[in-house]
């Protein structure tokens, strides 16, 4: 799977929609989507226009200042909500176990989940009677739940999805403060004070 989010790469390479394209593999596994081959080309292909609304909930979208990425920064986004619940209960983050990307959908469908929080307040009634559940799975997915709230804080913070705070700044951070409370009173400075951390970090911490 080679990835294709910046609009400018796909207009410089003239990437089609419907187009047959070259993939390498570009460092040690990353896939890199080199170019179109043109003479595999029927007529038919389209140019690829960038959205400016969301598809999945249609908000305007934003390209910020200096950025290549487009983004939908609507909070109640449906498809962004799928994959915040993807990446909390994700192994690197809160690690619930036997949660997976068709469940994090399924739960969202039925409005069990609207935002990561509500993982924590599922009943058990309500999950062994959505599609694919038994009482058995269903128990053991409430186990894996309750298990995970002993995750040390820099799991959490990993799992939250704050911009630019992956597990290394996260355990920077779990060093620095004993509770989630004690870093929402910290102000730029003082994470800027922090060694590794620069200001883009702190910014996007304290926004």
């Amino acid at each position: 799977r080679a990835a294709l989010h910046n609009a400018e790469d796909i207009q410089r390479k003239d990437i089609r929609i419907g187009d047959t394209v070259v993939v390498r593999r570009a460092g040690e596994v990353i896939p890199e989507l080199v170019g179109p081959v043109e003479a595999l080309r029927t007529g038919k292909e389209q140019e690829f226009v960038m959205p400016d609304r969301c598809p999945s909930c249609g908000q305007p979208v934003v390209q910020p200042e200096g950025e290549v990425m487009t983004y939908c920064v609507n909070p109640a986004c449906p498809a962004q909500l799928v994959r915040r619940i993807e990446h909390f209960v994700s192994r690197g983050a809160m690690d619930i176990e036997g949660f997976g990307s068709r469940m994090a959908a399924i739960f969202v469908e039925a409005g069990l989940l609207k935002d990561v929080a509500d993982l924590y307040y599922l009943k058990r009634d309500e999950v062994v009677a959505l599609p694919g559940m038994a009482e058995l799975s269903t128990d053991n997915l409430l186990a894996a739940i309750e298990a995970s709230k002993e995750r040390p804080m820099s799991r959490l913070l990993v799992a939250l999805g704050v911009r630019y705070v992956g597990s290394t700044v996260a355990r920077l951070l779990g060093q620095r403060y004993s509770s989630i409370d004690a870093l929402t009173l910290a102000t730029r400075e003082d994470l800027e004070a922090i060694e590794g951390l620069g200001p883009h970090i702190a910014g996007s911490i304290v926004d």
